[in-house]
């Protein structure tokens, strides 16, 4: 594959970033996108399903397909 072909192919691929809060009472687990202050361990809002606090366990991004 020449140099030309590998530049447009990295163009094209997008990455979304995402955080996932875990609930510490009990263990619901809520994916969001990522917002800029994000970090492992921080603690995060109200759990959805008991109001429990929630702490950041996981970040990660997602390739997709540019168009």
């Amino acid at each position: 594959m020449s140099h030309d072909m590998k530049d447009e192919k990295d163009k094209e691929k997008r990455s979304i970033v995402y955080t996932i809060e875990e609930c510490q009472q009990c263990g619901v687990k809520n994916k969001r996108i990522f917002k800029v202050g994000d970090y492992v361990y921080k603690f995060g809002g109200s759990c959805l399903r008991c109001k429990g606090s929630t702490l950041i366990t996981m970040i990660y991004a997602e390739y997709v397909n540019g168009t």
